[in-house]
């Protein structure tokens, strides 16, 4: 059993190459329906955020998890693997669990220390459990991930004055405006970016704003918080002329607005100067339109060339933030080899006391004759106490090793000795037997494994951005 993370992410990957593998919610859950008919993935959770796109799973098998999930981008994102192999990053076990405790604190963000990841992990990590995609492993992991995260911002400084990818964009057009409370603002979306980028504009004294998405009740519920204004979205393309700063970031996995019907807003504007910031993966706005006269785009990909992530005091706060999170990792992996070691704990027990039993039974009707309940009941007990006596050093050597190195010759060495079928009982402890299959097409090990650093698959790339 490992944990395997595969993802992408603003360091290894445009947001042209971003936006490919994007996971829109009805997304989420074709991709949960087509794992749940792998056997190779026991467990699954999918982060999807402007930023990343990353699998975190549960495996029998690393290659074949890692093709399985591989198989799953191709079916439901339509993504050939090798077209993107170079941008992809894969972790396992140790290093899969530190990286998602980083990602989760905001150590891994475009801007370091940002806390809203932390409510995105915390999202698909609750949608996951609605698709019945989560169990013990996932359940401790994230548990445990989001814990560290808030004990991260409660004891670092992390996210002092921590900026927004949406503030960062509207400040940068603010400073380069005198009257910026007097734009006519137009907000498209309703989810937590467009909530945040309302907060901020109401806080520098914005009032011209009009918001609009395509589930108008939502759109009204936010534009009341903030005394904006709600539009029917399908009323979008006519207002365009008359706003003078566009913020967009939706679900949609098409353009909303092309370069043709801004060439057209701009005649009938004049050439009038129009903002557009553009904070939606997959876009929202067709990235064509920054070559017109006065159109002045800001989209992620124009942000993260911008965004000073090198503040000397946040990078303090952040070496502080990463001692937590060894510490927090070393605890999650100590806690993760028991659950190597609870099956075949378990299945010992059931072989010793299924033998017990048949012995006990046995011996009872050849030499004892009839014994009255509570003499079957004394000799029972008897001879439960002398099982549990004999059994009871090496279960606590095995319980004391389980987060040692040599764990696995341990845990093999007593199926071998007992005859314990692998996988008899699962992480839950059900005498379920566990079938193993084939997933996706087969890859050969050498094609993923770094003989020299076996704690890791795949390649990490890093061709936009710096860490």
């Amino acid at each position: 059993m490992h944990i395997l993370v595969l993802g992408i992410n603003h360091k290894t990957a445009t947001l042209e190459i971003r936006e490919k593998i994007a996971f829109a919610e009805n997304h989420i859950r074709q991709a949960y329906d087509t794992l749940k008919k792998v056997h190779s993935v026991t467990q699954c959770i999918i982060l999807s955020t402007c930023n990343r796109t990353e699998i975190y799973a549960v495996v029998e098998d690393l290659v074949e998890g890692k093709n399985s999930l591989l198989s799953m981008l191709q079916e439901v994102k339509g993504v050939n693997p090798t077209e993107i192999e170079t941008n992809l990053y894969y972790y396992f076990n140790r290093e899969a669990v530190s990286h998602l405790f980083q990602v989760t604190a905001g150590l891994d963000s475009m801007i370091l220390g940002e806390t809203q990841i932390l409510g995105q992990v915390k999202n698909a990590y609750e949608k996951a459990i609605e698709n019945g995609m989560v169990n013990k492993v996932l359940h401790g992991l994230f548990q445990r991930t989001v814990s560290c995260a808030k004990k991260v911002q409660t004891e670092t400084e992390i996210n002092c004055n921590s900026l927004s990818i949406s503030y960062t964009a509207l400040d940068m057009i603010r400073k380069k405006l005198d009257h910026f409370e007097e734009m006519r603002v137009l907000v498209i979306g309703a989810g937590k970016m467009s909530h945040l980028t309302l907060q901020q504009l109401h806080s520098w004294g914005v009032k011209n704003i009009k918001v609009t998405s395509r589930t108008y009740q939502r759109a009204k519920k936010l534009a009341e918080l903030f005394d904006a204004i709600t539009i029917d979205f399908k009323n979008l393309k006519d207002l365009l002329p008359g706003v003078d700063l566009i913020v967009s970031s939706t679900g949609a996995p098409h353009l909303l607005i092309h370069k043709e019907e801004m060439a057209a807003v701009m005649k009938e504007r004049n050439q009038k100067p129009i903002f557009i910031v553009d904070i939606a993966v997959p876009r929202d706005i067709d990235p064509e339109v920054a070559v017109l006269d006065n159109v002045f785009l800001y989209d992620m990909d124009t942000l993260q060339q911008v965004i000073n992530t090198n503040h000397k005091e946040r990078k303090k706060e952040a070496a502080m933030a990463r001692n937590m999170i060894i510490a927090e990792t070393e605890q999650f992996q100590a806690w993760f080899k028991t659950l190597e070691v609870a099956p075949v704990i378990k299945a010992l027990r059931h072989k010793t006391d299924l033998i017990r039993q048949e012995k006990t039974d046995r011996y009872i009707k050849n030499k004892l004759g009839q014994l009255n309940k509570k003499e079957k009941e004394a000799v029972d007990n008897l001879t439960k106490s002398i099982v549990n006596a004999i059994l009871k050093e090496p279960i606590l050597k095995m319980k004391d090793t389980a987060s040692q190195e040599e764990a696995k010759i341990f845990i093999d060495s007593l199926r071998f000795l007992f005859d314990l079928q692998k996988n008899t009982f699962n992480e839950e402890g059900s005498n379920e037997i566990i079938e193993n299959k084939k997933q996706g097409p087969v890859i050969e090990k050498g094609e993923y494994w770094s003989e020299n650093r076996p704690d890791y698959i795949g390649t990490r790339k890093s061709n936009t951005g710096s860490s």
